[in-house]
């Protein structure tokens, strides 16, 4: 299922790439199982965009840390308004 929330959210995997102008609001973490169809990676990517705008109506997030941890894929991302 796609969601247009996870497309309004602009997802950086390089601190150095946001933008300076932006605020963090917080962090959001988001896991899907390892064996998730498409690519797990994608589906928690598209899950932490999505969680970031549910939690703080944010416009992007940094994705910090990929961990996978027993059978999930975990992202944890810091929430943020650059607009």
């Amino acid at each position: 299922m796609t969601s247009i929330l996870s497309e309004e959210v602009t997802l950086y995997n390089d601190e150095s790439a946001v933008p300076e102008h932006c605020e963090m609001l917080g962090e959001v973490t988001a896991s899907v199982c390892a064996n998730t169809t498409p690519c797990p990676a994608e589906v928690m990517k598209k899950n932490i965009r999505e969680r970031a705008y549910i939690d703080y109506n944010a416009d992007a997030v940094w994705l910090y840390n990929t961990t996978l941890s027993g059978t999930e894929v975990v992202g944890y991302g810091i929430a943020l308004e650059c607009n």
